[in-house]
């Protein structure tokens, strides 16, 4: 990918655009509690497709939120929400068990969470007004391992779900997922509760680069090349995984990009949130979910200022 990105990306939108910074606040998500658990109700905030018709169907889209499956919040991703509801999708930000350090909630758990929402969207769509067959799941760094485990994995499903209902997503959007547990600092997440072998089994188990196979949905994984992470060597094997397989994935490695580009107002420039968003949505237009251009745009003035890189190493 060449140096150029940015320019390219932006010049996906229209000259008078929608100001990206119009989205940090408002409208207000409707709230739905998909899921029953012992650490209480979970929910899925919802704002509403911008382009629904009376009787049509719309796609959905599933916002799974990072912060290293123990934090974040869902908060952070509700403009992100707000920017695909514009462009068509009911969308979703989902609420999912954070990990604990005394193993009474565990990565497992979060997955199966994640699970659970695909099922209720799926096994709702009727009422919500989605297409069963048009469901795309986007998540970034933690929420894009779970994204990614959604798609691939065959088990840690919650045995109180539906499970003739499929929770398989239609389309994939990783930013910057980890995807290989047993080559990561992050193996330390099972080790609280398990002796080692058995952590490493659990990891094994919970990385989705091993357990890749055909008839997957297809994946498009950006990864900034200056992620020090997650390293974009996950993004590269588990894309290699997937087209070896016989999957479509496409790879997209952003120059000088670090981690947790995504989020709004907390490490990267606002046109960088933007130039990604626009990544993401010119895949799920080539799959005919969006129809026209974008006119997703970076405010002006910025709605907030780049805290990345640090002031002193900025050129």
């Amino acid at each position: 990918m060449n140096s150029g990105l940015a320019k390219n990306i932006s010049s996906l939108a229209l000259a008078a655009g929608l100001p990206f910074g119009t989205l940090l606040h408002l409208p207000a998500p409707t709230e739905t509690i998909y899921k029953h658990t012992a650490q209480g109700d979970l929910k899925l905030y919802c704002f509403e497709s911008k382009q629904r018709m009376p009787d049509v169907k719309v796609p959905a889209v599933l916002w799974i939120h990072g912060g290293g499956w123990t934090g974040g919040t869902c908060e952070s991703f509700f403009p992100l929400a707000r920017y695909t509801a514009t462009r068509g999708a009911e969308s979703f930000v989902v609420q999912y068990r954070l990990a604990n350090t005394n193993g009474t909630v565990t990565v497992a758990d979060c997955v199966a969470d994640c699970k659970s929402a695909v099922r209720y969207l799926r096994g709702h769509s009727a009422e919500l007004g989605i297409d069963p067959e048009r469901i795309a799941i986007i998540g970034e760094s933690a929420g894009g391992h779970l994204a990614a485990c959604v798609a691939v994995l065959e088990n840690f499903d919650d045995p109180a779900d539906d499970l003739k209902i499929s929770a398989r997503p239609n389309a994939v959007v990783l930013y910057n997922p980890l995807t290989d547990f047993t080559q990561s600092q992050f193996l330390r997440l099972f080790t609280n509760a398990l002796p080692a072998e058995a952590a490493v089994k659990q990891a094994h188990a919970l990385s989705p680069l091993m357990h890749v196979h055909s008839n997957l949905p297809p994946v498009l994984c950006i990864h900034g090349l200056a992620d020090t992470v997650v390293s974009p060597e996950q993004s590269q094997k588990f894309a290699l995984a997937l087209k070896n397989n016989g999957n479509r994935c496409e790879l997209m490695l952003l120059p000088e990009t670090p981690h947790a580009f995504l989020i709004p107002n907390y490490k990267c420039s606002e046109q960088t949130v933007v130039n990604a968003l626009l990544i993401g949505d010119k895949f799920l237009t080539s799959l005919g979910w969006f129809a026209g251009e974008p006119n997703l745009v970076a405010s002006d003035p910025p709605a907030w200022q780049a805290k990345w890189p640090a002031p002193k190493n900025r050129k």
